[in-house]
């Protein structure tokens, strides 16, 4: 990463998770994912929380099925240094480095929550997460 910004993880929170089962007990073979992140910067104890937040549908009825939310808290040296603005915004190279490692430990976490149930087949897929962030999609 650019600039050697030193960070590690402080900590993983499960938030929320639910499932519904799809009406009279059938089958899903396909599934939809409506994915929301938001990084909030905390320079003074320099923390960054990641809040990332999944929708599973059922691709073919758009029924919602399961949602899955959790918290990722990453200690950042020196994080007053890093960021603009009085919204304390990220350097992108940051950010796209925290949601990737979010967002494939948030895979783990589902999987693992999921395995042996209707959803055991719903697997977060592969996020391009510098795509996401072009299209205005993160916060």
């Amino acid at each position: 990463m650019e600039n050697n910004i030193a960070f590690s993880i402080k900590g993983i929170e499960l938030a929320n998770s639910s499932m519904t089962a799809p009406p009279e007990g059938g089958s899903v073979s396909q599934f939809n994912f409506d994915m929301q992140f938001r990084a909030l910067a905390d320079p003074k104890a320099n923390l960054v929380t990641v809040f990332a937040d999944v929708v599973v549908k059922d691709a073919e009825r758009n029924l919602q099925l399961g949602q899955y939310s959790a918290l990722f808290r990453y200690g950042v040296d020196d994080l007053g240094k890093w960021t603009t603005g009085q919204q304390h915004e990220l350097p992108k190279p940051l950010l796209t480095t925290l949601l990737g490692i979010s967002v494939s430990t948030l895979r783990g976490m589902m999987f693992e929550a999921y395995r042996g149930t209707f959803l055991h087949a719903a697997v977060l897929p592969v996020v391009d997460i510098g795509a996401l962030q072009e299209e205005g999609r993160l916060t």
